[in-house]
């Protein structure tokens, strides 16, 4: 099961996961589901380990949470 982990206090908002492809599959479905198409490519983070990716459009927290949530 994918841990996917957002930093809102972070300006973009970054979204943090064990493996780029569940980076790929978020911003997948956020894609089809609901047209986003403003974010980074997954990129390995080197503070944390794992992987990176950063939003360049607004959203809303729910919205996001709810795609985490789908591709668990």
């Amino acid at each position: 099961m994918p841990h996917i982990r957002v930093d809102w206090t972070q300006d973009p908002v970054s979204i943090h996961a064990e493996f780029a492809e569940e980076l790929e599959g978020l911003f997948a479905y956020l894609k089809q589901q609901h047209g986003l198409k403003k974010r980074s490519i997954p990129m390995p983070d080197r503070e944390n380990g794992g992987y990176v990716a950063f939003l360049y459009a607004p959203i809303d927290p729910r919205v996001l949470a709810q795609a985490i949530e789908e591709v668990a």
